[in-house]
């Protein structure tokens, strides 16, 4: 029970403390390693490195169409 209280507070600091740009940061950043888990549990090995490696190419690219209001 504590446990669930303690992790409810985490949640709600991270709800109210982050910026919305730093929320959408920190949810991306997670996404290689849930891929890479949920690939795991279907028997299909893929690479958190090379996840990680994508998402930094996809950053930049966005990060360029943005610059080039594209």
């Amino acid at each position: 029970m504590r446990k669930q209280k303690l992790q409810k507070n985490i949640v709600e600091q991270w709800r109210t403390t982050l910026t919305p740009e730093e929320k959408l940061k920190k949810y991306l950043e997670s996404i290689p390693a849930q891929v890479s888990a949920s690939m795991a549990f279907e028997g299909e090995h893929v690479s958190l490195k090379m996840l990680k490696e994508y998402l930094k190419t996809l950053k930049n690219t966005g990060q360029a169409h943005a610059t080039r209001g594209t």
